[in-house]
């Protein structure tokens, strides 16, 4: 596959998946620290890369919903590499018709890719957790374009951590 149609394909999504689901403001704030937890003090969070997703299965103590937030920051030692993070946080329930302090609260959170490694460009909901799908690097791909299709699966633990369910797939491959 032409790494230009690649790199023009991942440009798109990245848009695509960002302008339906842009972070609400309170979301926002919180992977924005959660950025800065995992910075090494010159990576960035990008907001307006990151995407999000409701989600309908997820539930345990205090909450009966919640998000995945699929983050990318970049800048890592001052270079032009990323990193890619899948967060999952709980929407805290009201108890007693009162409202919680916070609405969002952190439950698990995961590196899940960036550059030279693979480049996930969307996540999925299924009955029994997320699907990410992307792009992984094969030996003749350039650092920009990784171009093998690719799916990882996760679960959600019984205290809402992500627990990875499959192997990782490039085609017919394992991935990394």
């Amino acid at each position: 596959m032409n790494p230009l149609l690649v790199l023009l394909f991942l440009l798109w999504s990245g848009f695509a998946l960002a302008a339906p689901a842009a972070l609400p403001d309170e979301l926002a704030e919180e992977a924005g620290m959660l950025g800065s937890i995992l910075s090494d003090g010159r990576a960035v969070f990008y907001p307006e890369s990151a995407s999000y997703l409701p989600l309908s299965s997820l539930s345990g103590p205090g909450y009966s919903n919640g998000v995945a937030v699929l983050m990318t920051l970049g800048g890592w030692g001052g270079g032009a590499t990323n990193n890619q993070y899948l967060a999952l946080y709980a929407i805290n329930d009201s108890i007693a018709g009162m409202s919680p302090l916070k609405t969002y609260r952190l439950l698990s959170v995961r590196h899940v890719g960036g550059k030279g490694d693979r480049l996930f460009t969307g996540v999925r909901e299924t009955g029994t957790g997320l699907v990410l799908s992307g792009f992984g690097y094969a030996a003749e791909d350039p650092l920009c374009c990784p171009a093998k299709p690719l799916e990882v699966t996760f679960t959600f633990g019984a205290r809402g951590e992500l627990v990875l369910a499959s192997s990782p797939t490039l085609g017919k491959e394992s991935a990394r």
